[in-house]
């Protein structure tokens, strides 16, 4: 006797496990993302806003002060007398003075009196220079200290000791400009040496036929620049980090506010997927003037509408298949007990049966 088998497919179904969503790392909110991504601009923006704000306050300070330093050199070299300059340097010998770090001190002279009071007066127009006068040696060609202001300075005097070498003071570079500046007006623009930091402008004397006899040197300490810079961090930095602080905050205000209705969609979505598809998904994010999000709701509730009736249709699908496949499977048995060996003997036997009891009983006739 032979039967046909109905064993199931050997293909098992996926476990349900295997369609849930796997678990993702470290989420973050939209919120707080908008919020570092916001915080980051800003931040590049500030940051930039502040170093050219700094630059740019600096650069003009800076050329203020040389401007302001040129002109101050242009007008004190016009009010020092040519003719006592000459006779100052030609007459009055240096002083040997072991006190002073050059060996040489000040010389006890009218000439030298006379210069030193007008550089004193160009001092006390451009506080905090130092002021003072050298001219060139025509027998060897080289610089040396004249009169200087600082000698007016009470109640010790500052300024350099009169002819002493430049080149013992300075270094190579500022001596090439002080040389420049016996001719034209020339700017030393930043520097430093041993008596600290420096904007200086070197101007020639002029006698009256226009010749050069010597010039005199403005030595501007950068005091003036690091004062503007101090004082545009203290309102620059203030202003810049409350604005910062202040921008953030609007931010996470409105981050928050666009971050709420996607909660609710967020939500919404959860209890679509769990079979609720006449949900007012619209209703969540309702708003005076609609917008993306809004939008966004109206698909997702059109979305929902159309699965659930895909859902419906589905079901009633299932149940006429499902009918459908009962009734071939009761059709399938049946003929597969019918068309079996046995049932054929037992069909042969009762059918032998139904004849021998006709034949018995038309004997009995």
């Amino acid at each position: 006797m032979t039967t046909t088998s109905t064993a199931a497919p050997t293909a098992a179904t996926p476990p349900e496990a295997d369609h849930a969503p796997k678990k993702r790392g470290f989420r973050l909110g939209i919120r707080w993302k908008l919020l570092i991504s916001f915080a980051t601009a800003f931040t590049v923006v500030f940051a930039f806003i502040a170093i050219w704000i700094f630059q740019y306050t600096t650069t003009v300070a800076k050329d203020r002060l040389e401007n302001e330093l040129d002109r101050s050199a242009v007008g004190g070299a016009a009010t020092i007398s040519a003719p006592a300059f000459v006779e100052l340097n030609a007459t009055v010998p240096a002083v040997p003075d072991a006190s002073y770090e050059y060996g040489l001190g000040y010389p006890d002279s009218p000439l030298y009196e006379l210069i030193a009071t007008e550089l004193f007066s160009i001092r006390q127009i451009v506080k905090d220079a130092k002021v003072y006068s050298y001219y060139k040696d025509p027998a060897d060609g080289k610089l040396y200290f004249s009169a200087s202001g600082g000698y007016k300075v009470q109640p010790e005097p500052v300024g350099v000791q009169y002819k002493v070498p430049v080149a013992d003071v300075v270094d190579a570079s500022t001596y090439n400009y002080m040389e420049q500046g016996i001719t034209a007006t020339t700017e030393q623009k930043e520097y430093s040496d041993d008596f600290g930091n420096f904007i200086s402008s070197y101007t020639p004397i002029l006698d009256d036929a226009g010749n050069p006899v010597g010039a005199i040197g403005l030595d501007y300490p950068q005091s003036y620049v690091a004062e503007v810079q101090d004082g545009v961090r203290r309102q620059l930095f203030p202003v810049l980090g409350l604005s910062y602080l202040v921008l953030l905050l609007l931010v996470l205000v409105l981050s928050t506010s666009l971050a709420r209705p996607l909660r609710r969609l967020t939500a919404a979505t959860g209890r679509i997927a769990n079979g609720e598809y006449d949900l007012d998904v619209t209703g969540l994010v309702h708003t005076r003037f609609p917008d993306e999000m809004y939008t966004l709701a109206e698909s997702f509730a059109e979305m929902a509408r159309k699965v659930g009736l895909r859902e419906r249709s589905l079901t009633r699908e299932v149940q006429r298949l499902k009918v459908e496949i009962d009734h071939a499977r009761r059709e399938e048995s049946v003929k597969e007990i019918t068309e079996s060996d046995f049932f054929s003997d037992l069909t042969s036997k009762a059918a032998e049966m139904r004849r021998k009891a006709r034949g018995e009983s038309d004997g009995d006739n």
